[in-house]
């Protein structure tokens, strides 16, 4: 049994359109669509809500929705006749060269589209595009007049960008630079979709809610962190993407926020102000990266479009420390790998063991995991030691399971990670999108590790065989402390 308790926090976005520019491009595909689709669906998109997709390929009426069609399939969704034909309804489609003379007629639909809607200039742009358009895309809005005066309450423009922020931290200060001349800081959203899914949120839901756990969190009582991405697949069709970036461009970002949400002190409340300056907190609290290990699964070079000596890398892992109050002492680990056995997205907050009695010596491990699981399935564990069944004194572990959801249909219900944060940018919420701090401190993280990989005489790019959980190496970042990757 479930029961709902006296407080609840719930923004609801009025109408609005919403403009995805790179419409016919990977990231489109396989995220955006399908969560336009699952607000609609679900019935949690504005009432006067549109879409309207832009991109370079010229697109029949017959062409766009076979692609919607396909990209709904590929997502594993299964519409109906009368769900997709409401949703196809909504979708407008302009072939997209970002001329000024694009903007122009860009500026003039979406007039017509508001007109028709009435949702009084109110729009939010998705940049789906290569992040080195993400200057000159936006310039172009802003020049057309598409980009309105945020002090005006009657209309409002939105900007949501997708990592990776730059390939570099000069590129990447360059683009925040480039960025900040056009919409004002508070039009523009840098998405990470990892902050939005629902595990993540419990995290800080048990620890401000239940002071048991918020108690514990810290150094008196935690020996170490864990942070694991791992996935099933390779690159697939991303090859030029990784031959330019690899994982840690990639990854890094999602494994640090993850590391913030799970580490960094209460907000005192969860809105936008509040949350990014405990976030601003911790990552000035985090220190330079330690043992950070390269590898690449052995199939890597063999994929289409892959340089046959490519040095991309398609598995990292590292150690760092927080060093403040709360977590001084205690070691953060993370390892993240394309082509690394099952898919499995997870948080580990490990215990130390017993201190006192009868387990005080003995080889027990960390009996108290706090396991934070985001994919495949998102569902939160604690695990524990308990005595076995039986006449005789033995003992076992044993779990407990949090379920994050109210049943089947509410989980069906509940908006997924992209889901969540469209209609945050909907509704003008920053809370779970980056800062400028955010995507520099990033940059500062980032950058040696990856300059200790290129120098001369610099770590070794380990092979691993695909499907194994990294390279054996591996295993030394975490076991040269004693401990173990769960």
């Amino acid at each position: 049994m479930t029961e709902t308790i006296g407080f609840c926090q719930e923004t609801r976005p009025e109408g609005c359109g919403f403009v995805l520019l790179g419409a016919t491009g990977d990231l489109a595909a396989r995220k955006i669509l399908p969560a336009l689709f699952g607000l609609c669906e679900k019935k949690l998109a504005p009432a006067n809500f549109y879409m309207l997709l832009a991109a370079r390929t010229g697109l029949d009426r017959a062409a766009l929705e076979g692609r919607v069609r396909k990209s709904l399939a590929a997502a594993g969704l299964s519409p109906s006749p009368e769900s997709l034909g409401a949703f196809l309804a909504r979708l407008e489609y302009m072939q997209a060269d970002y001329s000024a003379e694009f903007f122009a007629r860009l500026g003039a639909r979406l007039a017509s589209l508001d007109a028709a809607h009435g949702v009084g200039n109110k729009r939010l742009f998705y940049l789906a595009t290569p992040p080195e358009a993400f200057g000159p895309v936006t310039a172009g809005l802003k020049a057309g007049g598409l980009v309105a005066d945020p002090d005006d309450c009657s209309c409002w423009s939105r900007i949501i960008i997708e990592k990776p922020y730059g390939a570099s931290p000069g590129g990447a200060l360059s683009l925040d630079e480039e960025m900040k001349g056009t919409p004002a800081g508070k039009q523009l959203y840098r998405i990470d979709h990892f902050t939005g899914k629902e595990a993540v949120q419990n995290v800080l839901a048990l620890r401000a809610a239940n002071h048991v756990f918020d108690a514990t969190w810290n150094a008196g009582f935690v020996d170490h962190v864990q942070i694991t991405a791992f996935e099933e697949l390779g690159v697939e069709e991303r090859a030029s993407f990784f031959e330019k970036t690899g994982l840690a461009r990639d990854m890094m970002s999602h494994i640090l926020q993850l590391a913030a949400i799970t580490a960094m002190d209460l907000p005192a409340s969860f809105r936008d102000a509040d949350f990014k300056e405990e976030k601003r907190r911790f990552f000035a609290s985090v220190r330079a990266p330690e043992r950070c290990l390269r590898g690449q699964y052995a199939g890597y070079r063999s994929e289409p479009g892959v340089s046959p000596v490519s040095e991309a890398e398609t598995f990292f892992a590292l150690k760092f420390a927080v060093d403040n109050d709360r977590w001084r002492g205690v070691p953060f680990y993370a390892r993240a790998g394309k082509r690394a056995g099952a898919k499995s997205t997870r948080i580990d907050v490990v215990y130390k063991k017993p201190q006192r009695g009868i387990f005080k010596d003995m080889d027990i491990g960390n009996p108290n995991v706090f396991s934070f699981r985001l994919q495949p399935e998102e569902a939160v564990n604690f695990s524990l030691v308990g005595k076995h069944p039986g006449p005789k004194l033995c003992f076992t572990r044993r779990s407990m399971v949090l379920d994050c959801g109210a049943g089947p249909g509410a989980a069906a219900a509940a908006p997924t990670d992209y889901e969540r944060l469209l209609l945050d940018a909907m509704s003008g919420d920053q809370t779970l999108f980056l800062s400028s701090f955010e995507t520099k401190f990033l940059w500062q993280f980032l950058a040696p590790v990856l300059e200790s990989w290129t120098a001369p005489g610099g770590s070794p790019l380990y092979p691993y065989p695909d499907g194994s959980p990294g390279p054996a190496e591996a295993a030394g970042v975490i076991e040269g402390d004693g401990r173990k990757w769960l």
